[in-house]
C-alpha cells in the first residue's frame, strides 16, 4: 500500500500561464505594429489630400456650378457663380475630363470626333431657340462609337484604369467585347396567378447609361431581377448580343450593385475594393498590377482621400453615405465588368451626392461598360445624364422603349417636347396640355395616373397603347449585328480566365478574416477573457481537491475508502457545458454577421468553398486562444492528474465542435435568434456526455446513437480515461469504467472522433450555406 497516492490532485502547474503570457505578448506586439502602420498610412493619405487641396484653385460648390462636366482648361479658371441656372452638359468623348467634383474618366476632346465636344449652353438659351422654331442638337451620339482610346497625359491613374480594362479583356481590338440586350415580352407571374410584370419590351445598348424609371409598384427592381436572371421569368425572351441566352452564363463579367451598401463595414475603402480585384481579376495578374488597378478605381471614383478609412456603420464612424455608394460601385468595377446593373444607387443620398454618383456612372459608361440603373425621382441634372430610358407603369408594362433621353427637354410654352431621332413621339404628351415641371417628377406623376394633366385625357393605359400603336420606320432602334459572332467566340475564354484560383481565394478570404479579427479587437479580447474566466470557474468549483477514489485491487479491497466515481463524469459534463456557453455566441458570428456579403460575392462568381474555408481557418485562431487561456486557468486551480498538453487538446476540440455546430445554426436561424439557438444546441450536445443517463443505460434503451454524435461524449471519455489512468493497479478502475460505459485507454481514438464530428458539422454548414437562399446567390 506504500505506492497508493495520498489523493488525486497534482502540484500546481504554472506552465500554462507562462505560455499564455508569452502568446499574449506576441499578440500585443503584432497589434501595436499594425496600429502604428495603420496610423502612418492614414496620416500619409491625409497629408496628400491636404497638399492636393492647397494647390487646387478655388471653385464654386457643386450646387452652383454651371456645368456638370467642364474641360481641364476651364476648371483651372474660376467662373462666376450663376444663381438658379442649369446648363446642358458638355459631351466630351475619347479623352479625360477634369470635373469640379473630382476626376472623371475623360480629359481632352477626341481627335476622331472633335465636333462632339460642344460648349455648355444655359437652359434659358436653349428654350429661346426652341421658341424661335429651332431644334436642339442632340448632346450625345451613338454609344457604340464611344471608344476611350486617348487617356490623359496627366491622368496616370486613369491610364492605369484604362490599361486594366484593356488587359483584362484580352488586349487587341476590344470594341466587340460589349454587351447589348434585347428583351421581348418579359413577364413574371406568381404561383397564385398574379402578374407583376407583363409584356416588357426594349433594348439596352452597350456603352450607354440606361435608367429604369417608374412609380412605386411599377416593378422596376423586379424587372431588373428578371433581366439578370435573379428571378426566373415566366414569359418572354432575352437576347444577349443577338443570341438568346441567360445572364447566369456571364456572371463573371457582369456586376450588380445592390440598393443597400453590402460590404464589410470594419474594412477600409481600399481593402474592400482590393479584395474584390484580387478575387475577380485574371489569375495571370501580379499582386502589384492588381493593387495598381484597385488604386486606379479608387482614384477614378474620387475616394483617394478616404482610401484608408473604415467604411463604418450605425455605431462606428466611417465614410459618408455618398462615399459608401461609390465604394459599392467600386467593388463591382474592380472586376472589370462589361455590364453594370445598379438598384437605386442614389437612394438615401442628398441631391449633390446623388449627382456625384451619377457622374461616376456616366464616366464608367464611357469606358464601354453597359450601365443599367433603377432610379427613383432623380433631380433634373441626373435625369438629363441618362442616354436611354425604360419607363414602366404599375403592373410592369413598358411605356417607352429605350427613349433617347438626352433629347428630352422642357419647353417654355408649358408643353412637353421630345426632339431628336424619334420625332414621332413629339405630340404624344404635348397635345394633352401638361404644364412644365421637372421632367422626372412630371413623368412619375403621369405614369402613376395622376398629377399634372388638366384635360384628364392621359392615363398610363393610354401611354402604353399609344406606344404599341406607334409606326415603325428607320428611326427604330436596331441591334448592331457587327462583331456579335466575335463576342460569343471570345467571351468563353474571357470568363474562363477571370478570377483567382481557388487556393489563392482561400488565402485572400483568410487574410481578410484576420483583418476583421484585428478590427474587432475588443470582441476578440472579450472572447479570450470569457475563456479565461470560464476555466477559472470550473477550477474553483473543483477546489483542487481529490477527484476520484474507488475500490482497491485485491487483496486490499476491504481497506477501500468510500468510492468517489461520479465526480469525473460530472466534470466532463460541466466542462462541455461551459465551453458551449463560452464558444457558441462567438461561433455564430463567424458567418451570420456577413451573410449578405456572402450572397453578393457568390452571385458575382466568387468561389464559395474558398470563402468558407478561409473564414473557417481564420476562426480557428480565435478559439485556439480561448482554449489555451481556459486550460491554463483550469489546470492552475483544479490541479488534475493529466498532462497539460492532453488537457488542452480536449478543450481545443470541444471549442472546435462548438464552433462547427454554431456554424450550422448560423445558416438556418435568423440573425437575431442565432446566438440563443446556438447555445441551446451546443448545451444539448454537451449534456449527452455519459454522466446521466450513462452510456450503459443508453445502450439498454437503444438510443446510444444520440450520445455517439455528441462531441462531448468523446471528450468526457477522454477526460475519464486520462484522470483514472494514473491509478491503474491501485484501484479497480475497470469496474468503474464498466459501470459508466466508458472505454479506457483510447485517448487518440476519442480525439479522432471529435475531429471527425467537427468536420461533419462544418460540411453540413457549408451545404446549408450553398443550398439555402439560392435566389439571393444568383
Amino acid at each position: 500500500m506504500s505506492s497508493c497516492p495520498v489523493g488525486t490532485s497534482s502540484p500546481t502547474y504554472f506552465g500554462g500561464l507562462v505560455i499564455c503570457l508569452i502568446v499574449d505578448l506576441i499578440l500585443g506586439g503584432i497589434v501595436f505594429y499594425l496600429k502604428r502602420k495603420e496610423t502612418v498610412k492614414s496620416g500619409g493619405t491625409s497629408r496628400k489630400a491636404s497638399e492636393k487641396n492647397d494647390t487646387r484653385p478655388s471653385q464654386v460648390t457643386p450646387e452652383k456650378q454651371e456645368s456638370p462636366i467642364v474641360s481641364e482648361k476651364d476648371s483651372a479658371t474660376p467662373r462666376p457663380t450663376v444663381i438658379q441656372q442649369i446648363t446642358l452638359p458638355e459631351v466630351n468623348i475619347g479623352g479625360l475630363l477634369e470635373t469640379p467634383r473630382g476626376k472623371s474618366f475623360f480629359s481632352s476632346p477626341s481627335k476622331r470626333s472633335p465636333s462632339l465636344a460642344t460648349a455648355p449652353r444655359p437652359v434659358s438659351e436653349a428654350r429661346i431657340d426652341l421658341e424661335r422654331g429651332s431644334t436642339l442638337t442632340p448632346a450625345t451620339t451613338d454609344p457604340e462609337s464611344l471608344t476611350p482610346t486617348e487617356p490623359s497625359k496627366q491622368g496616370t491613374t486613369t491610364s492605369a484604369l484604362l490599361d486594366g480594362f484593356n488587359r483584362s479583356l484580352g488586349g487587341g481590338d476590344i470594341s466587340h467585347l460589349r454587351m447589348n440586350f434585347h428583351f421581348q415580352n418579359l413577364g413574371l407571374r406568381l404561383k397564385n396567378g398574379r402578374s407583376i410584370l407583363a409584356g416588357v419590351n426594349g433594348h439596352i445598348k452597350s456603352g450607354s447609361l440606361t435608367a429604369i424609371m417608374g412609380p412605386s409598384g411599377a416593378g422596376k427592381t423586379t424587372f431588373m431581377s428578371v433581366l439578370m436572371g435573379k428571378v426566373a421569368r415566366t414569359d418572354g425572351k432575352l437576347y444577349i448580343n443577338g443570341r438568346e441566352g441567360e445572364m447566369s452564363k456571364f456572371k463573371k463579367i457582369i456586376g450588380y450593385v445592390p440598393q443597400e451598401d453590402v460590404m464589410l463595414r470594419e474594412m477600409t475603402v481600399k481593402e474592400n475594393i482590393l479584395h474584390a480585384a484580387r478575387v475577380k481579376l485574371p489569375s495571370t495578374w501580379t499582386s502589384k498590377e492588381v493593387e495598381t488597378y484597385a488604386d486606379a478605381v479608387i482614384e477614378a471614383l474620387g475616394l483617394s482621400h478616404v482610401a484608408h478609412s473604415r467604411i463604418g456603420d450605425e455605431t462606428t464612424r466611417g465614410v459618408s453615405g455618398g462615399q459608401r455608394k461609390r465604394v459599392n460601385i467600386g467593388i463591382e468595377l474592380a472586376g472589370v465588368p462589361l455590364t453594370l446593373f445598379l438598384d437605386e444607387p442614389t437612394s438615401g443620398l442628398d441631391s449633390t451626392s446623388a449627382l456625384s454618383v451619377c457622374d461616376n456612372l456616366k464616366d464608367i459608361s464611357r469606358l464601354g461598360v453597359t450601365v443599367v440603373s433603377v432610379i427613383h425621382q432623380p433631380r433634373y441634372e441626373i435625369f438629363r445624364s441618362f442616354d436611354w430610358l425604360v419607363l414602366l407603369v404599375p403592373g410592369g408594362q413598358t411605356v417607352r422603349d429605350c427613349v433617347d433621353f438626352i433629347n428630352l427637354i422642357v419647353k417654355i410654352d408649358k408643353r412637353i417636347g421630345i426632339h431628336g431621332a424619334d420625332k414621332r413621339s413629339t405630340t404624344v404628351l404635348s397635345e394633352h396640355g401638361i404644364p412644365a415641371a421637372n421632367a422626372a417628377d412630371l413623368l412619375m406623376d403621369i405614369l402613376a395616373g395622376h398629377g399634372v394633366n388638366p384635360k384628364q385625357t392621359l392615363s398610363p393605359a393610354d401611354l402604353v397603347a399609344a406606344w404599341e400603336r406607334r409606326p415603325t420606320d428607320g428611326h427604330e432602334l436596331e441591334e448592331n449585328q457587327k462583331g456579335y459572332e466575335e463576342f460569343h467566340q471570345r467571351v468563353p475564354t474571357l470568363i474562363r480566365e477571370r478570377g483567382a484560383p481557388w487556393y489563392k481565394q482561400i488565402w485572400y478570404c483568410h487574410n481578410r478574416a484576420l483583418i476583421q479579427h484585428y478590427r474587432n479587437l475588443s470582441s476578440f479580447i472579450l472572447e479570450i477573457f470569457v475563456g479565461c474566466f470560464a476555466g477559472a470557474m470550473i477550477g474553483i468549483a473543483t477546489g483542487g481537491n481529490q477527484m476520484f477514489s474507488g475500490v482497491y485491487v485485491q487483496p486490499y479491497t476491504f481497506l477501500s475508502p468510500a468510492p468517489l466515481s461520479w465526480f469525473i463524469p460530472l466534470l466532463g459534463l460541466l466542462i462541455g457545458m461551459i465551453v458551449s456557453l463560452a464558444g457558441a455566441p462567438a461561433g455564430v458570428k463567424v458567418f451570420s454577421e456577413e451573410r449578405t456579403v456572402y450572397w453578393r460575392e457568390a452571385a458575382s462568381g466568387h468561389n464559395v468553398l474558398s470563402y468558407y474555408l478561409g473564414k473557417t481557418i481564420a476562426a480557428t485562431y480565435r478559439f485556439t486562444f480561448s482554449s489555451l487561456h481556459f486550460t491554463s486557468m483550469y489546470v492552475l486551480l483544479a490541479k488534475p492528474q493529466a498532462l497539460f498538453g492532453r488537457q488542452f487538446l480536449v478543450v481545443f476540440l470541444l471549442f472546435y465542435g462548438v464552433y462547427g455546430l454554431a456554424a450550422i445554426v448560423s445558416m438556418v436561424a435568423a440573425r437575431g435568434n442565432a446566438n440563443l439557438v446556438a447555445v441551446i444546441a451546443c448545451l444539448f450536445a454537451a449534456i449527452f456526455c455519459g454522466f446521466g443517463p450513462n452510456l450503459t443505460q443508453a445502450k439498454r434503451w437503444g438510443i446510444i446513437f444520440i450520445w455517439e454524435i455528441s462531441f462531448n461524449r468523446w471528450a468526457a471519455e477522454a477526460i475519464f480515461s486520462d484522470y483514472l489512468w494514473p491509478f491503474w493497479g491501485v484501484y479497480d478502475i475497470q469496474a468503474v469504467a464498466d459501470s459508466t460505459g466508458y472505454t479506457l485507454g483510447r485517448f487518440g481514438h476519442d480525439m479522432g472522433i471529435m475531429v471527425l464530428l467537427g468536420a461533419v458539422w462544418r460540411v453540413i454548414a457549408f451545404l446549408l450555406m450553398v443550398f439555402t437562399n439560392r435566389d439571393k446567390q444568383k
